[in-house]
């Protein structure tokens, strides 16, 4: 058994941690910047150590609240790079900080960003990954704040909102929404504008849109809009290597390449890069590889280090019990048995989580076809539904993409095979009010006219539940906010489905009142960044999806909505920002396709 800690060391950390002023860690970390061989760095080292081993929370908001008020650049350069340390440790012992912990990290992070002029870049960066890492799998309300500070400080520091991004973990993809468009752009100015004596910032540009590109194949649905993306920023990519290959200074891409090929040697073997995201990569080399003797030996470089360590974990076969299948491997099994390797309890979370992402793909892949199997897409069906019912077993980032996996199915024996889906409607009639938030998710999910059988059961089990939860709101900043969130969006796509059936106006418009009165009431009480805000941002994501099959009734009902949600008095402006970006999509995208 481990000796006990010095009781000295109690009363210490007591003091450095449960006072108010940081001038006892201060001095702490002072001692620790002096000669290692003094009685002070010594005695300083194993407070730090105890205060590292049993106090990370406190620890890391101290260090932070520290950072954020020296003034000193050198003492600053140190505290930094002790706290990258610091949570670089808690990483590598797979410890993460509490959710309590994370609502006041957070806020600090974003002030250490817009602080100007950080003395070192890298490591600020990679501690925002860190704390990233950490409120992606403990708070599953996510981040929003942060991609809107990296879009308000691109304005001002471009290369500094690519640094972070370059640096982050695989992120979901609302974040990647908000801040795929602002890389691009910055990326793009640093690219083909290259400066003879700035190759790190060039390096720099490279490494975020090849980090963007990782980012939007992460979920591996294989969508017309990620494949979009993907190609452009290849293209871009492309354009880049040759301009400069074209100005005499293949060189100078040599040197951005060789970077690359260290940026990538580390965020691969952090976030254990799947095929398609080798691929990209790899794509991109091919198609600059030609360019000159030196480009070709330096993409050769990088495409051996893309693909000689792409081996997924291993996936058990429910038939087999001690046989394994490699992720790459799901492509030659039929759909069904991924949905198995998926639903078995048996297989790590890991296997699983790639096996849904590789079912996902391989469906819509599949669904791109001229024709579908119908017997196939039922075979699926009881499955999906079981998988969708179950409690636990199913992180939050494997349901999402189970609910793009029921989308396919769904719509697709509807729109080939005429055919309703039944024990879907049930599934909501069962578990909207025992699972409510999920049950809203798979609805939002639902990207297309839903038959009034399917809608039927959810006005009867689902519309009580988003009513209960959606008007009061939460009267207390303390309750969680994405019960409301979620309520808020499925109230919207509800009315969206009914609005052109007659029958349902007066429930349409009683909802519609609803929300703007819940909206206000927020707004009133001062509540509006935790709640109303992420819900603006959900459904900016769910108006653009459901847009391929919005009519003129589900057009006239959003315009109408966002005006009176965007009159509200005393909204802030950052809310209202959120609605006019919303308005702006719906008067571009959805009336042009409207009026086709």
């Amino acid at each position: 058994m481990a000796e006990p800690p010095p009781p000295n060391l109690f009363s210490k950390a007591r003091d450095v941690l449960a006072t108010p002023s940081d001038q006892g860690l201060e001095s702490v970390v002072t001692d620790l910047f002096t000669n290692q061989e003094t009685t002070e760095y010594k005695t300083a080292n194993a407070l730090f150590i105890f205060l590292t081993q049993n106090f990370a929370n406190c620890l890391t908001l101290k260090l932070l609240h520290l950072y954020l008020s020296s003034s000193v650049g050198v003492h600053r350069t140190h505290l930094l790079h002790l706290l990258f340390e610091t949570l670089d440790l808690y990483k590598k012992r797979r410890f993460e900080l509490s959710l309590a912990a994370l609502t006041e990290i957070k806020p600090l992070v974003i002030s250490c960003l817009r602080m100007r002029q950080e003395p070192e870049m890298r490591n600020l960066s990679r501690i925002v990954s860190f704390i990233v890492d950490d409120v992606t799998i403990v708070d599953n309300g996510g981040w929003d704040e942060l991609s809107e500070c990296l879009y308000e400080i691109s304005s001002v520091e471009p290369l500094k909102a690519l640094h972070v991004f370059a640096e982050l973990p695989q992120v979901y993809e609302r974040f990647v929404h908000n801040c795929g468009g602002m890389v691009l752009e910055k990326a793009e100015k640093v690219l083909l504008v290259p400066y003879q004596d700035r190759v790190e910032d060039w390096s720099l540009g490279l490494q975020a849109v090849v980090k963007l590109g990782v980012q939007v194949l992460d979920s591996g649905t294989g969508s017309a809009t990620s494949v979009d993306m993907v190609k452009r920023l290849v293209a871009l990519l492309v354009k880049a290597a040759r301009g400069l290959v074209e100005k005499g200074m293949e060189e100078f891409l040599v040197r951005g390449l060789a970077d690359l090929e260290r940026f990538l040697e580390r965020d691969k073997k952090l976030y254990d890069y799947n095929k398609s995201q080798c691929d990209f990569v790899s794509c991109f080399l091919s198609k600059i590889k030609d360019l000159g003797t030196l480009t070709k030996e330096a993409t050769g470089k990088i495409h051996r280090l893309v693909k000689s360590t792409t081996q997924p974990s291993p996936v058990q076969q429910p038939q087999e019990q001690h046989g394994a299948v490699s992720a790459d491997g799901l492509d030659d099994l039929p759909l069904l048995e991924i949905l198995r390797t998926f639903a078995s309890t048996e297989v790590e979370e890991k296997a699983r989580e790639k096996a849904i992402r590789k079912l996902n793909q391989l469906l819509a892949d599949y669904i791109a076809e001229d024709s579908t199997d119908a017997s196939l897409l039922r075979e699926l069906q009881p499955l999906l539904i079981s998988c969708l019912k179950k409690k636990e077993g199913i992180s939050e980032s494997m349901f999402k993409v189970l609910g793009e996996v029921v989308y396919h199915v769904a719509f697709e024996m509807m729109s080939s095979h005429v055919e309703i889906w039944d024990d879907l409607g049930y599934y909501f009639t069962s578990h909207s009010e025992t699972d409510f938030q999920r049950a809203v998710y798979i609805f939002q999910c639902l990207t297309m006219w839903l038959h009034e059988d399917i809608m039927d059961r959810i006005v009867e089990s689902l519309l009580p539940e988003i009513n209960k939860r959606l008007y009061p709101p939460p009267g207390d900043v303390l309750v969680d906010d994405s019960c409301w969130v979620s309520a808020f969006v499925g109230a919207f796509c509800a009315i969206s489905q009914l609005v052109a059936m007659e029958y349902y106006a007066r429930t349409v418009m009683g909802m519609a009142d609803k929300m703007v009165d819940s909206v206000r009431e927020l707004v009133e009480r001062k509540m509006e960044v935790g709640f109303v805000r992420r819900a603006f941002r959900d459904l900016e994501v769910v108006v653009k999806k459901q847009k391929e099959w919005f009519r003129k009734d589900e057009y006239k009902l959003t315009k109408s909505l966002l005006r009176r949600l965007g009159v509200i008095e005393g909204m802030t402006m950052d809310s209202k920002v959120v609605l006019w970006r919303i308005n702006a999509y719906v008067d571009i995208q959805m009336a042009n396709h409207v009026a086709d």
